[in-house]
Order: C-alpha cells, then structure tokens, then sequence
C-alpha cells in the first residue's frame, strides 16, 4: 500500500513520456526496469495510462469541450474503483493484485495531481497536436542482449539479440499494430475490440490474446511463428490467410516465394531464448553461425570451406571461446577473436 506513495513525479513523468512516444534511451531503459520489479507497479502504469487516454477523443474532434473531458476523466476514475471486487482485488488482464477502495481512489487522485503539476492539464491536452501523439516509437535490442519491455495496453514482449520493433502512439486506443525485425516473444493483453496485429513485410500476424514466439529477421531466407497459448492468424496483408495455428503448432514461411508448412512445435525450445538459452537442434554450421553472431553480438567469417556436420548444443552462460573450443573438439578448427569479430578455420 505505502508503495504508492512513495513513487515520485519523475516516474510519472517517464509514463507519460512513454505514452506520447517522447521516451527513449536510458529514460526508457529505467522505466522498463522499473516495470518489471513489480507487479504493482505494472498496475500504476495501468492507471495512469486509463487517465491519460481519457483524453483521446480530442483527437476525433477540432472542437474541445472542456466540461466533456472532465466528465471522461472522472469516469475513468470510477471504472478504476468499480474494478475492485467484494474482497478488492483489482481485475484486469494483465495482473491480480489486492488493493482497498480507499486506496484506489487516492491513488487516482495523487495521479491526477501530480500529472497537473507536470502541465498534463486539461488546458495543455487542448492545444497538444495530433502530430505529436501520433508518432513512432522504436524499441532495439542491442547485438547480444535481450530487452524486456511492456508495451502501452500491458502486452509484455522479449526483444531477443539484434532485434526492432515499432509502434504508433495510437496503439492500444485505436489499434494494436507493431512492425517487427528480429525476433521476439509476445504475452499478448486481451482485448475483444483491437486485434493484435504484428507486420513482417508483406506477411501479418494477427491475434487476440495469446503467447507466441515470431523469428523473422530481415537477411534470413524465413521466418517463423510458434505458438504457445491461444490462437494465431497468419497471412499476407490484406489477402489470403496460410493458417490458423494452435497451441504447440509453428508456421515456417518462405520469404521469397511465401511457401510455408505447419507443423508441431516445442515450447520447451522454441521461445527458450528468453530464459538465457540457446537450443542449437541439428543445425549445419552456417546456421550455428548465425545463431551465435546474434548471441554473443559478433561476427564470425568462416576462411576456406565449412564444414557440413550438423550440431547439437544448449548454451546458457558459456563464452564465446568455450563454445568455439566445443566446435573445435567435434569438428578441429583454428579461430580466432579480436573485439567483436571473430575468425574460424576448418583444418
């Protein structure tokens, strides 16, 4: 309960920085952080975000009715409270949490206080331009780090090694549309009314609410979407759909001729990056190759020919040099690293 009280101005300031699409960087990085320390704070996030889009429809008409903002703005207020149950727990998709009445409304209230003290008044929100809430927000996960992030309708997202993903700030109030390179694992919120719509090209992925994983970097020859939990459509944009997949079931796409087939996938596997693991399955080396230059944020050259052995191995906190030591026992080789690139030759 205390723990509301002791959040300062300036995490409401990255909020809302957040929401507008101003935020990036380090601001980013530490709201992020902050996020993922504890559910209550996801729930923080979520009231203000429900106070912030009361605001939205100023957006949908030139004329602005002050009295009608306020109004929307004490109905959020009041949806907030009428979301506590008999026993005040707070119900929402994405967290349980237990909290009194009196507490919702305080919060509610320091929210609303502290964001007039920081200018988000209903004067500021007035003559705020469309243009400036309707910008791109893109969120990179460096080479060989994975990002963790929560995206604004409380969609958690693992960003896996050299990944890029982008969003409007009109998502999650008049769409839920991302665009993708990489790969990354989605825990989607639930919301009967937005789709969830992921972009790759000419390809979309479209769900509801669900967990999947989607590997679709821009230099590999395919892409792929595995499922978790829940249901996934996925298509060429605006044209014929290849397949609805269910739990346990992954879609493997072409990317030049858009052939694909669907077929049974491990959870225990695919998806596994985000827990600090890389499955390396039956992989020839310029697979492994890859997997590794994306891993440990490097480049590897292979000098002469490469080897055609097939690779299995599960790296979890192992180095670079151990790994390459490991290859040099199955298949011998001579490599050699200086900074971030790294060669290696068959002998």
């Amino acid at each position: 309960m205390e723990e509301y009280r002791n959040i300062d101005e300036h995490k409401l300031t990255l909020i809302i920085d957040f929401l507008e699409g101003a935020l990036s960087g380090k601001d980013n990085d530490d709201l992020q952080l902050w996020l993922s320390e504890a559910e209550l704070h996801v729930s923080y996030f979520e009231e203000i975000k429900n106070i912030y889009y009361s605001f939205e429809y100023i957006k949908e008409s030139q004329k602005y009715d002050k009295d009608k903002a306020f109004d929307l703005f004490k109905e959020r207020i009041e949806s907030s409270s009428n979301n506590i149950s008999e026993e005040g727990t707070k119900v929402n998709d994405i967290t349980e949490k237990s909290y009194g009445r009196k507490t919702l409304f305080q919060i509610a209230g320091i929210a609303a206080t502290i964001a007039l003290l920081i200018g988000l008044s209903f004067s500021f929100l007035q003559t705020r331009s469309t243009k400036s809430l309707q910008k791109d927000v893109t969120v990179e996960s460096p080479p060989g780090q994975k990002t963790k992030l929560f995206l604004p309708d409380g969609t958690l997202v693992w960003l896996n090694s050299g990944t890029r993903l982008t969003y409007n700030t009109d998502y999650g109030v008049d769409n839920r549309n991302i665009k993708m390179d990489g790969e990354a694992y989605f825990d989607v919120a639930r919301n009967e009314k937005l789709n969830f719509k992921i972009s790759i090209n000419d390809i979309q992925v479209s769900v509801l609410g669900t967990s999947f994983d989607v590997e679709a970097y821009q230099r590999d020859k395919e892409m792929s979407v595995s499922v978790m939990t829940g249901k996934v459509s996925v298509g060429k944009i605006n044209d014929k759909i290849f397949g609805v997949l269910k739990p346990n079931e992954k879609i493997v796409i072409n990317k030049d001729n858009n052939n694909f087939k669907i077929e049974a996938c491990d959870p225990d596997i695919d998806g596994i990056w985000r827990h600090g693991q890389l499955k390396i399955i039956n992989d020839p080396m310029p697979v492994v190759i890859t997997k590794m230059e994306r891993w440990y944020g490097v480049n590897i050259t292979v000098e002469g020919k490469i080897s055609h052995e097939h690779y299995w191995m599960t790296i979890k906190t192992e180095s670079l040099t151990e790994i390459l030591e490991l290859i040099n026992k199955i298949t011998p080789i001579n490599y050699k690293i200086k900074g971030e690139e790294v060669t290696i030759r068959y002998r």
